[in-house]
């Protein structure tokens, strides 16, 4: 086996002011750098840089790149998850390690960028915990990270990262993309996906009978939005009801999480059969 380190350029806000190196795990590190010259740019918005480096044991014939990020894919998915920030990454330069210990010693790639020294020790605050808290979630869900990428748990994180990226520039992208997280968690292909939708989402992550009713009646509203975007006619979603969905869809796949040992199919199955209940102790 081989030990290499690759390096990761990561641009958006991921670690604080009060961070300036963060261990994630023996096989992740990040630091803060900056890009020299950035000093005299006119930006009202000044970029935030990270460099992740990710260590991989693998065979001498493995394609030890995509393995590493896969690993911090996984971690941003999560950091994404509980903070609502957007990140992209670029791929640097890959060098083999002696030891995981020595992970993040020496750089070798991104020249124009430097190390940002913090002074002291960080605390705590509310600047630092995005990151700390999808820290403690990435380390909690690390050893079912396989079963989680590869069922449509793994494909609705994925499509709430694109929302949020999306979010930037365009609410209907955004939109468009958490309806489909939400239709990968709990649809299937014949559902009518208006009903649902709002009846397994509500029954999912309402702590109440009010809520419940607030959100499936939401929810419908939130579809009727989509379908109007996809389709043509439809009206500009507003910050207000974009922040609900993304509220929403964040509740759901954070519930399907802590539910990750059943399968779709039995999630689904349980969802019906509680709003099945209900309905016959109404009756």
């Amino acid at each position: 086996m081989m030990l290499h380190q690759i390096e990761f350029l990561i641009e958006g806000y991921l670690l604080p002011p009060t961070i300036g190196r963060l261990q994630v795990s023996e096989k992740l590190i990040l630091e803060r750098v900056w890009r020299r010259g950035s000093e005299y740019l006119l930006s009202h918005e000044p970029a935030d840089y990270a460099i992740a480096y990710v260590g991989v044991a693998t065979p001498k014939e493995a394609h030890f790149f995509l393995i590493a990020r896969d690993y911090l894919d996984f971690f941003l998915l999560i950091y994404s998850l509980a903070s609502g920030q957007p990140v992209t990454t670029t791929m640097g330069i890959g060098t083999t390690l002696n030891d995981l210990s020595s992970l993040g010693a020496e750089r070798i790639s991104f020249p124009n960028f430097e190390k940002i020294h913090v002074l002291g020790e960080y605390t705590e605050n509310f600047l630092s915990k995005p990151i700390l808290d999808a820290k403690e979630r990435f380390l909690q869900l690390l050893p079912d990270r396989q079963r989680i990428m590869e069922n449509p748990l793994g494909l609705a994180l994925r499509y709430y990262y694109y929302a949020v990226l999306a979010s930037r520039r365009r609410l209907e992208d955004a939109v468009i993309h958490l309806m489909i997280a939400a239709e990968v968690l709990l649809c299937e292909r014949d559902d009518k996906k208006t009903k649902t939708l709002s009846s397994r989402l509500s029954t999912l992550i309402a702590e109440n009978e009010k809520e419940k009713t607030e959100v499936s009646k939401k929810m419908r509203k939130l579809y009727g939005l989509r379908s109007g975007i996809v389709h043509g006619g439809g009206k500009r979603p507003s910050l207000g009801d974009t922040k609900t969905l993304f509220n929403y869809i964040r509740r759901a796949i954070e519930r399907c999480l802590s539910l990750r040992y059943l399968s779709k199919k039995e999630v689904l199955a349980e969802l019906d059969k509680a709003q099945e209940e209900e309905v016959k102790s109404k009756a």
